[in-house]
């Protein structure tokens, strides 16, 4: 268990990264575009790709680190008034139908992952090819299925520890 929780401690700490460094990327490319389009009067074309982008990216890392501490789909009004024997089987029941969600969210975000590199398609302005920004959505929802899981994991275990006690 000590080693799952360091594996699940480093992918964390490197998606805490990748959300420093990619708000760091939208506000210079934000800032930067309005400073060009007041000052130098020509606007960035480039950075509306990007940032849509890279804010897709945030909002999945960012959810997956609240499923971590079991923050993002916990309706604790609910079960703060269950009964301790219910509190364990409830969490399983949430994070079981948050996994399936997620896991749904992963397929589709491969199949269109697969269908953009069968295709070929490439973005408007940057000429990129559109599956580099599609894997952020299965990327995303990867690191909530592991954070998923972690927090349950930690939940079932943290009983067992206070009954040890």
């Amino acid at each position: 268990m000590k080693t799952y929780k360091k594996i699940m401690n480093a992918v964390a700490s490197v998606e805490k990264v990748l959300l420093i460094v990619s708000l760091l990327l939208i506000l210079v490319l934000t800032v930067g575009n309005v400073f060009s389009r007041k000052v130098i009067h020509r606007s960035w074309s480039f950075t509306e790709e990007l940032v849509v982008a890279v804010f897709v990216l945030i909002t999945l890392l960012a959810a997956a680190l609240s499923c971590r501490e079991g923050e993002l789909v916990s309706l604790t009004l609910f079960t703060d008034r269950l009964p301790d024997k219910l509190r364990k089987p409830s969490v399983i029941l949430i994070t079981v139908l948050s996994i399936i969600f997620t896991v749904i969210l992963f397929k589709y975000g491969m199949d269109k992952v697969i269908t953009q590199l069968a295709n070929g398609k490439r973005t408007f302005v940057l000429n990129w090819p559109e599956w580099i920004f599609w894997s952020f959505v299965p990327i995303g929802a990867g690191c909530m299925i592991l954070h998923f899981i972690e927090y349950c994991i930690d939940f079932c275990t943290k009983d067992k520890k206070k009954e040890d006690k």
